[in-house]
């Protein structure tokens, strides 16, 4: 998309949103699906709240701990300190969807739950994944929440949008 408000993001790329992530991510996320790309939301948050607030025409997983049968009809979680479980579930989504497009909101609190070592690792292994089936990673983060040399690690990771163009 050329209009000059948001930077063309890449396939084969994952991407962290750290300025006003979280509401970026999800405009990005929901221009990739206006496109035609199919997509997937993973989050911290429920997903009716999600569905409420951005409006999305895709599957979201709810990272949540010890959820039984109170998540609700057609909620799907994922147990925060089964990281392989996570990368699993993106790399089949991205297998069985070329060119699609997968939304990681929550990395905050998987960090929380399992140290930021095991996630960069995951991180690390699903970033392969992306690069080598076209697909894209969104990630958005608080800065605040990460400590310097962590939030270098994840910058080193990642791209950034604001890399491709001024603003977003």
């Amino acid at each position: 998309m050329s209009d000059g408000s948001a930077p063309a993001l890449a396939p084969g790329n994952s991407y962290l949103f750290v300025d006003r992530g979280v509401p970026r991510a999800y405009e990005a996320l929901k221009r990739l699906l206006a496109e035609g790309r199919r997509g997937l939301v993973i989050t911290r948050t429920h997903p009716t709240r999600v569905q409420q607030q951005y409006g999305l025409d895709c599957p979201i997983m709810w990272i949540a701990k010890n959820i039984k049968t109170t998540t609700g009809p057609g909620v799907i979680n994922l147990e925060p300190t089964r990281l392989m479980k996570i990368h699993s579930t993106i790399s089949d989504f991205i297998k069985a969807n070329p060119g699609a497009v997968v939304l990681l909101d929550g990395l905050e609190y998987l960090v929380t739950e399992n140290g930021f070592s095991s996630v960069m690792k995951a991180v690390q292994l699903t970033n392969e994944e992306v690069a080598m089936s076209g697909a894209l990673l969104l990630v958005p983060i608080d800065p605040r929440t990460m400590e310097t040399q962590q939030l270098g690690f994840l910058e080193r990771e990642f791209s950034l949008p604001e890399d491709d163009a001024r603003r977003y």
